[in-house]
């Protein structure tokens, strides 16, 4: 966001009077009914845009009012409360204290619909003025600039309440770390009487310290001001996201969030082919018959005790897609092969997943005389050619029997295609494979990978669930940090700066990694962004790499280094990394779109009540994500849920309807 954007409205915001500052506004009062359901009034901007999104990712129900729209429905008190004891909304979002097409009647309605029911309110993004209560930055008071790179700190008060589960520090990132794009810009100002910082920074080049962020209470109202500008890919809004949720609707709320990492490793027990740096390209895909076929890559014992040993140190578990065939063929020439008898033995270290017995592509048959390959058909009728449902049975089955002899401990109703195949992939396969369904419930198999980036959501394949993989970028034929780096430089970047300009069509080239030193300071970074964007949004779907990333150079484990140390340099034990199998992750990703659908189709009534929550489902038997605050119970009056950040959490099943206990939280 530019600091135009950022000053916008500044005049507007100084005409308002600023009014007397008085002490926080009480919990909610006896006999008020208040609905959880939160107030977005948006005029398009991407902070406003950044909290709307926050709220649907977690599962918050929201109404929107949109500024924009000509003919819109006015903020007064039909709207916000049109029983006297009932609020028809817990907390209110706007994009300034003051925005404009918000006229003074509107903002007059709120204010008082606040007061009364104790309903807080978050401002997007503000300037630094006493409307807000912070002082105007001027050329000796206060910092108004960019940020990009810079740390702020939660305060003592914020880390005592709403914002526990944070350890203090809050990164501010822009757009992704190897891109062009501008940073976010800050307004850091001294606080005025009535205002509490939650959030402090200090100045690039330490020449101020002040508030960025905090409580302003007037008037029996408490608004939380942020005075930055981020998107909904921020780091700073990602942290700061849970707080802000809990703090706005007093820890009491339908909806819930994890921080969630699943790695699947592909392809252990094959081996890859490798990436012919300097020629750019792939033997057997797209490399010239002049280039010689550089030696394959796999794994050794030596990169099992690797892993074995990162895990127990990191604390984290690596799931690996096998296939058995590639210790076969590895045992054909000495009758042993080093790499099963190392994994076999710390078989319980790992996670494991049936990636097919070979590897074959279960989708059409491919016909790869053509650039790119089509999908082979039939003479004369002209049908596409699919794998049979035999040879998909005998490449899920053969796997498990290989799993079952050597005593790895699968889930045999997981699995992982070859390439993802049998599903659709667009353009050669705008359908599943016709027989894959049948295939699948042949052998028992519930839950099948898909790739996120060709399907983000998860369907039924006859009665198989999908489950969207996210793809690291750290490419099957790599195995050493020169790979790599030219491998992602080629892939990533224009063709004035040497790539194969491929990125260009969707704006998304990046700014070349430096041989030698780009592995470590531009795709580690970029990646680890990427992945952690995925860990912050409430996002169950695992993420996958091949077993190249294991071994020689093992790029993968500064990547995960990065990512889990950053994770956990944010983040407090209050709120631990949840790693899914993939059956679980299937199952959360489910849950998710459901309730979306549920909550768009608006068949779920929920509101709080003299400490009670009270659920309605108008189906019936309905699965709904609660947050009740840590004392929160449920109806047979044991504690509810789990506890996980601020308060306690779960799917709670509900029929016609259920009460639950909540703690509401009084004050900021």
């Amino acid at each position: 966001m530019s600091r135009h954007r950022l000053l916008l409205g500044r005049a507007l915001v100084l005409v308002l009077l600023c009014a007397p500052l008085l002490a926080p506004s009480r919990a909610h009062a006896a006999g008020q009914r208040i609905e959880l359901r939160v107030l977005v009034v948006t005029d398009g901007s991407a902070p406003v845009e950044a909290l709307r999104t926050v709220l649907s990712r977690t599962g918050v129900p929201t109404e929107v009012v949109d500024l924009r729209e000509p003919g819109r429905r006015p903020i007064d008190a039909a709207l916000l409360a049109p029983d006297p004891a009932v609020a028809r909304f817990q907390g209110v979002v706007l994009p300034s204290q003051a925005p404009v097409g918000v006229v003074a009647a509107e903002l007059t309605a709120l204010h008082t619909f606040e007061q009364r029911f104790a309903v807080r309110q978050i401002d997007a993004s503000v300037v630094a003025t006493a409307a807000v209560g912070l002082a105007p930055v001027t050329d000796t008071s206060g910092y108004s600039g960019p940020f990009s790179g810079g740390v702020a700190q939660l305060s003592a008060e914020a880390l005592a309440a709403d914002f526990a589960y944070a350890r203090g520090p809050v990164p501010f990132t822009g757009d992704d770390p190897g891109s062009e794009g501008a940073g976010p810009w800050v307004e850091i100002a001294r606080p005025l009487a009535g205002f509490r910082p939650l959030l402090t920074a200090t100045a690039p080049g330490g020449r101020y310290t002040g508030a960025l962020a905090g409580v302003l209470s007037t008037r029996g109202r408490e608004e939380l001001v942020l005075a930055f500008s981020y998107d909904d890919d921020s780091t700073q809004l990602q942290v700061l996201a849970p707080g802000l949720v809990a703090w706005l609707t007093r820890g009491v709320h339908l909806g819930f969030d994890r921080g969630y990492l699943a790695v699947h490793v592909d392809d252990v027990l094959l081996p890859n082919v490798r990436w012919v740096p300097g020629v750019h390209c792939t033997p057997g895909a797209d490399c010239p018959p002049s280039v010689p076929a550089p030696p394959m890559i796999r794994m050794t014992a030596d990169d099992v005790a690797f892993a074995v040993d990162w895990q127990r140190r990191t604390g984290f578990r690596l799931d690996l897609a096998f296939n058995g065939s590639g210790s076969l063929a590895a045992e054909a020439g000495s009758g042993t092969d080093p790499l099963t008898t190392a994994l076999v033995a710390a078989k319980g270290e790992f996670g494991w997943i049936n990636h097919t017995w070979s590897h074959l592509y279960l989708g059409c048959v491919r016909d790869t005389t053509t650039t790119p390959w089509s999908c082979a058909r039939l003479p004369i009728l002209g049908w596409t050619r699919y794998a049979s449902s035999w040879t998909i049975e005998s490449e899920i089955d053969r796997n498990v029997g290989f799993a079952r002899r050597h005593g790895l401990p699968i889930d045999p109703s997981e699995l992982v295609t070859g390439e993802h195949g049998g599903l659709r992939a667009m353009p050669q396969m705008p359908d599943d494979n016709p027989r894959l369904a049948g295939a699948l419930a042949a052998s028992g198999v519930r839950t099948v990978a898909a790739d996120s980036s060709v399907e983000l959501d998860s369907r039924l394949v006859g009665a198989a669930v999908t489950v969207p993989r996210h793809p690291i970028d750290l490419d099957f034929d790599t195995a050493t940090v020169t790979e790599t780096i030219d491998q992602y430089n080629w892939v990533h970047t224009s063709r004035a700066d040497g790539g194969n300009g491929e990125c260009e069509a969707d704006g998304g080239c990046q700014k070349p990694a430096a041989p030698g030193t780009g592995f470590a300071d531009h795709i580690v970074p970029v990646e680890a962004h990427k992945v952690l964007g995925h860990m912050l949004t409430n996002d169950p779907r695992p993420h996958y790499v091949h077993q190249p990333q294991l071994s020689e150079d093992r790029t993968l484990y500064p990547l995960l280094d990065r990512v889990i140390g950053d994770y956990r340099s944010w983040f407090a034990d209050a709120r631990p990394l949840i790693t899914p199998t993939m059956t679980q992750a299937g199952q959360e990703l489910g849950r998710q779109q459901r309730w979306a659908q549920t909550v768009a189709a608006g068949r779920v009534q929920a509101w709080i009540e003299d400490g009670t929550v009270v659920v309605r489902a108008a189906d019936g038997a309905t699965e709904v994500p609660l947050t009740l605050g840590p004392g929160g119970r449920g109806p047979d009056g044991t504690p509810f849920g789990v506890p996980y950040g601020t308060g306690r959490s779960a799917w709670a099943p509900v029929g016609a309807e259920q009460r639950f206990t909540a703690e509401v939280r009084g004050q900021a």
